[in-house]
């Protein structure tokens, strides 16, 4: 999970989460923790991860959730500009997706699951705190 910056305050972090339990984050700007922290080893969260993705249907949200480029139709049924993106990445063993959800994309079908997610997320890491100043 990566979220990207904006032209104002927003955090900029990356969290790794790997299949032996290691959680790796990377404050990068505005976050209570700057710098690459490796957060204490927890051997059921990447198996818990991998439930909750699929009890969410991850594969079936679309790759993009932004505002239409040229020519193409918008999911958003509000967009701003100068926002932050979320970007989510599974990656296994025979597969990878990336969800790259732009928040300045409002009303896209679906909305309130992909939030809800990307705070769940955040929450089972154990990073909020590391995020919130």
């Amino acid at each position: 999970m990566e979220l990207t910056g904006c032209y104002g305050t927003c955090p900029r972090f990356d969290v790794q989460v790997f299949a032996d339990g290691v959680v790796v984050f990377n404050g990068q700007k505005y976050t209570e923790y700057v710098g690459i922290y490796r957060l204490p080893t927890n051997p059921e969260l990447f198996q818990e991860i991998l439930r909750l993705l699929d009890e969410s249907n991850f594969q079936q949200f679309p790759s993009r959730v932004a505002a239409s480029r040229s020519g193409e139709p918008s999911p958003c049924r509000e967009s701003w500009t100068d926002d932050a993106t979320t970007l989510l990445t599974m990656q296994t063993a025979d597969q990878q997706k990336t969800i790259a959800h732009y928040h300045g994309c409002k009303g896209f079908p679906r909305e309130a699951e992909l939030v809800a997610l990307e705070k769940k997320l955040i929450e089972i890491t154990g990073i909020a705190k590391l995020i919130a100043k």
